[in-house]
This record gives structure tokens, sequence and C-alpha cells, in this order.
């Protein structure tokens, strides 16, 4: 199964939606495919009462509970997308919000010994984003999914960006165009 993770707050008008579903369109098996829509998501951030709560299911090893689904569902995926537009030099603050949800020890990732070592299934995760100006170098947003792959046992992380999509927007059809040809291009080389 590949898991979506659709944080493209803008619904239906993100540049970001256009993007990873143009590469949704080029897989072969599309009912393989489960999108979890963020937005339409009851995820709030963690709280005292929520991390007592996970923290005494971890001590009981009780990871049924519904307060794992996410992670669960997370560790079972084949492949991860994630997509999300670049803001403020990262994400959403709803994306961190998640990803809070699926780093549980003993599910996602536990230790062994004196090490991390990750659980999850994913062969890949692959990081979707487009943003107004150019990342020059500051893909804060890229690095940090990159070290959670890693973290969850995800040994081959993509990341693809369109930029520069704000300074002539009459040109913001076109620049999007051209980004999702040359980055289709790249995951069929890959």
């Amino acid at each position: 199964m590949i898991l979506v993770i659709d944080c493209c707050i803008r619904g239906k008008n993100s540049s970001t939606k256009k993007l990873y579903e143009s590469y949704l369109n080029t897989l072969e098996n599309k009912d393989d495919v489960e999108t979890l829509y963020l937005c339409e998501q009851p995820i709030a951030p963690l709280d005292a009462r929520t991390l007592e709560l996970r923290d005494r299911l971890i001590e009981q090893k009780n990871f049924g509970h519904k307060i794992f689904g996410y992670a669960r569902q997370f560790r079972h995926a084949d492949e991860i997308v994630i997509a999300a537009p670049y803001w403020d030099l990262s994400f959403p603050s709803l994306l961190k919000v998640y990803f809070e949800q699926v780093s549980v020890s003993g599910v996602t990732f536990g230790y062994e010994k004196d090490e991390c070592v990750g659980y999850c299934k994913a062969k890949r995760m692959l990081y979707f984003t487009t943003c107004g100006g150019y990342l020059n170098q500051k893909n804060l947003a890229s690095e940090y999914i990159k070290a959670l792959a890693e973290m969850f046992g995800i040994s081959n992380f993509y990341a693809y960006a369109v930029e520069g999509m704000d300074i002539d927007p009459s040109k913001r059809d076109e620049i999007l165009k051209k980004g999702i040809e040359r980055i289709m291009s790249e995951i069929k080389n890959n």
C-alpha cells in the first residue's frame, strides 16, 4: 500500500496537490493508494493528558489502542508520499502534529541496545513541495523529514520541489507544468 500524507492546506487549489497527483497518475495500480487528508483528520498536538495515556500504553505494550492508529498505518505502508507546501522555511504545523502522532517508540521505531532502530516497512519516502520563492539550500522541511525517514528505517528518501512560483504570477502555471515534467522524469530515472 502507498500511503499519501496530504497536507495541502489550500485543498484542490494547491499547487503541491497538483504536483503529487501527477506522480500518482504515473502509478500502474492506483487501487493500492490510501490518502490521508490531514485537514480532515481530528489531529491535535500532544498535551500532558494524551502524553500520559500514550506513555502508559507504550509501557504496557498496548499498541492496538486507537491513539496509535496513525503510527500503525504509517508503519505498514510499502511507500510513503508526503505532500506539503513550503511555509516559513518548513511546512504547515499540521504536518508536524501528524509526525508527533506517528513517532511512537515500539511502533515506528524502537531501541535495541544503545541504538535507535526503525520498524517501518516502506522501501522509500517521497516528499513533494512547492514554494513561492527559492529554497537557496534552506529546505529545513526536507532535512527534517529525511531525518525522520532514517529514524523510521526508511533508507530511500527523495525530495522534489517546484520553486519560484510567486516571483512572476503570470508564469505560475508554466513554472508548475515544467516543474512537474522535470520531477516526473527524475522519478522515472530513480
